[in-house]
């Protein structure tokens, strides 16, 4: 027989664990500094998790160049005034939003780079379009360069200053084509459809109300509930318990020609049911157990072990 002198845990606790950071003033302080090529004094925060912009007022305003790479920025903003900072350096985060006043603290970035982020749509990109002194730009690895139209909409909307964008330059022939493609009434109409503007509370008012619609109605409960008590099995029970839950009624106990009126919960929204609903569908089945007799109590026991 062979021991091995390792604990049960060990091989777990060999493994690197990612520890997120916070921005604070004392890794601020800690940071590696160096001068860059382009003689820019640079602040070095790349790898440390960082969840949040935070703090960067501690900075005193000293750096041309911020590297924030390899961190967990969702959404970007929240920089305080920085009137010294040219170059951003923001790769391989997992950025999605921009706030709309992003850049306003920071005014003169001539170079931002947004490689590897999750930047989906062309009207999230609206803050990056008002920098009046951007030069160069990254976004490749973003969802949102596969969007139709997205170089020629970045070289439309940027300023005349923008020379490379993903590396290439901006070619004159192409600032002309970007020209023509959103000119007049066709081209407004083409940018309202692929750059449609962000409606704030929108999305999140939809999914309410259709969380609200999928509450069960009286009818509804009464007739799962009937469904219970004659229940035969442990499988059919465990069924209907999650139908009265979620509100929604088999196709199997649809009164004919009401299918449509009947049909099912939204596919594009998930709705969890609240404490209410929880408390209410317990309650129900507990009464159409009590009324199924002996043997369908036996059945919701076995139920709630497995």
């Amino acid at each position: 027989l062979k021991f091995s002198s390792q604990s049960p845990g060990a091989s777990k606790a060999a493994q690197p664990v990612e520890v997120r950071m916070r921005l604070t003033l004392e890794l601020l302080q800690q940071a590696p500094q160096s001068l860059n090529p382009a003689k820019h004094r640079q602040l070095l925060l790349r790898g440390f998790k960082i969840p949040n912009i935070e703090n960067l007022g501690g900075t005193d305003d000293a750096y041309e160049c911020l590297d924030l790479s390899d961190n967990d920025l969702i959404k970007l903003g929240n920089f305080p005034p920085l009137k010294r900072l040219r170059v951003l350096m923001l790769a391989n985060n997992r950025i999605s939003r921009i706030s709309p006043d992003c850049f306003e603290p920071i005014p003169h970035i001539v170079s931002l780079v947004l490689t590897g982020n999750k930047l989906e749509k062309l009207v999230d990109l609206e803050p990056v379009t008002k920098l009046v002194n951007l030069e160069r730009l990254s976004l490749m690895d973003n969802p949102v360069t596969k969007v139709k139209h997205f170089r020629p909409y970045m070289i439309h909307k940027s300023s005349k200053t923008l020379r490379i964008l993903d590396f290439n330059r901006i070619k004159d022939k192409e600032r002309k084509a970007a020209s023509l493609l959103f000119a007049g009434e066709r081209g407004k109409k083409l940018l309202e459809e692929i750059a449609p503007p962000r409606v704030v509370g929108k999305e999140q008012t939809e999914k309410v109300s259709e969380v609200t619609k999928t509450g069960p109605s009286p009818e509804v409960i009464e007739r799962i509930k009937k469904a219970i008590a004659e229940a035969e099995t442990i499988e059919e029970v465990t069924r209907l318990e999650k139908a009265l839950k979620s509100g929604v009624l088999p196709d199997d106990l649809k009164e004919p020609g009401k299918g449509a009126e009947q049909g099912p919960a939204p596919m594009d929204v998930v709705a969890e049911p609240g404490p209410d609903q929880d408390a209410l569908a317990a309650s129900a089945a507990a009464d159409a157990m009590e009324a199924k007799g002996e043997a369908t109590e036996a059945a919701a026991e076995a139920a709630s072990e497995g």
